[in-house]
């Protein structure tokens, strides 16, 4: 019996469902460029251990964010969002590629997947073109992507999800990262001087003066001869020559590498793009320190990564109604224990958080009744405040009143009191 074929031959296959070529009417023209692209660069920036160091800490902090869905509107995509946006990437793992493309690339492309009728979303699929060219298609902005393997794809622009960097230039597409060449060249120079150095280092060399004038012949026997016991096989360590040598002289290697205040300029300058520090990338944070990081940059990756998720998924009059996706991270999983216990005490005693809330913030398992909300009981509603004050103090003046009485009849005061206490009643 025959093999059955597979339903899709490849993942472009299985994302963009074969999708048939439609005929573009010319480069979609912007402001700023008539035939707007965008080409994944080329210039080893993820190659570099330096940069891609710093490139996935920061990922590994991105891929931390927990999508909030808002809204009556649930659909099967923002359903899939929660764990797995698509069939090959889990939540974090989308994150953390979609924050390693925007840093290499200044632009990353989220694509919609779609179930079999072309019209429905069912998840979302980060892509990586060879290049992104913008056409006019009947008037419409659409997407050609083009991939290292040949396939072609037009995608509707209000499709794609489109997160930018360094957007000045393109209307459409980050500027790109080749602004960080020149570091990179530096950080490569560095690499191949400190390998020569090592290389030159590892081989001993001498300037050897021969006793009297030889011809070649003898010149190449006496070098041979010599640089022979400069062997492993030499386990004494000792190089002897005889007269045919009047001087042997060993030369010391000398090897140019960046000094350590020009290497830390380097770095400072690839820190500097990326918006981290080492601290960030060797896991030595303290409270502060991540906090500022994560406000500057994962904070607003968080935000713009929100925003086209919702445009992609919502329709405008579902957006105007309040159904979004946003996502977060708890950062007080990251603060100190002093910290953790201020927050939660405020909050929970305010009815703000509940106890599972509190239990998350020290990792704990949630319990029996954790979902609800308590207060303490000396909180009061403000705005009832002023009816509770002005009733206890009628209160006050009705017993101050009644005291006032009793001690007039009994002699211990006199009528004035009494008047004063009904003034004040």
């Amino acid at each position: 019996m025959s093999r059955s074929q597979p339903f899709v031959r490849s993942l472009f296959d299985a994302v963009f469902h074969r999708p048939q070529m439609q005929a573009v009417n010319g480069y979609f023209s912007t402001f700023t460029a008539y035939a707007p692209s965008f080409t994944t660069w080329q210039g080893g920036l993820y190659e570099a251990e330096l940069t891609r160091s710093i490139i996935e800490s920061g990922a590994d902090h991105a891929s931390k964010l927990k999508p909030e869905v808002s809204g009556s509107a649930q659909p099967i995509a923002a359903r899939a969002l929660a764990h797995q946006p698509n069939p090959w990437m889990t939540t974090p793992q989308f994150i953390k590629r979609v924050w390693t493309m925007l840093q290499v690339n200044d632009t990353a492309l989220i694509v919609p997947m779609l179930s079999d009728d072309g019209s429905t979303i069912t998840g979302y699929y980060p892509i990586l073109p060879g290049q992104c060219t913008a056409y006019d298609v009947d008037g419409a902005l659409w997407l050609m992507l083009t991939f290292p393997t040949g396939d072609e794809t037009l995608v509707e622009w209000s499709r794609v999800g489109v997160m930018t960097r360094h957007q000045y230039r393109s209307d459409l597409f980050g500027d790109g990262t080749n602004v960080l060449q020149p570091t990179l060249e530096l950080m490569h120079a560095q690499n191949e001087a400190e390998q020569a150095a090592i290389k030159q280092g590892a081989a001993i060399r001498f300037i050897g003066k021969l006793s009297q004038n030889r011809n070649e012949e003898d010149r190449d026997k006496a070098r041979k001869e010599f640089n022979a016991q400069l062997s492993a096989d030499n386990a004494g360590g000792i190089a002897v020559y005889d007269k045919i040598f009047s001087d042997v002289e060993q030369v010391t290697p000398q090897s140019y590498t960046v000094d350590a205040e020009q290497m830390e300029r380097i770095e400072k300058s690839a820190y500097r793009f990326f918006g981290s520090n080492e601290d960030i990338v060797m896991n030595k944070a303290d409270e502060d320190t991540f906090n500022s990081f994560y406000e500057g940059r994962i904070e607003p990756f968080a935000v713009q990564l929100g925003f086209v998720v919702t445009s992609m998924t919502y329709t405008a009059n579902e957006i105007a109604h309040g159904n979004s996706v946003m996502f977060s991270a708890n950062r007080l999983e990251f603060a100190s224990n002093t910290t953790k216990l201020n927050v939660a005490v405020a909050l929970f005693d305010r009815g703000i958080w509940c106890g599972n809330q509190v239990a998350d913030v020290f990792q704990s398992a949630h319990y029996d009744g954790g979902e609800r909300h308590v207060i303490r009981g000396e909180y009061i509603d403000l705005a009832l405040i002023s009816e509770h004050t002005a009733e206890q103090a009628a209160q006050a003046a009705q017993t101050n009143a009644n005291i006032a009485a009793i001690d007039v009849s009994s002699g211990y005061g006199d009528t004035k009191e009494v008047d004063d206490a009904s003034e004040t009643k």
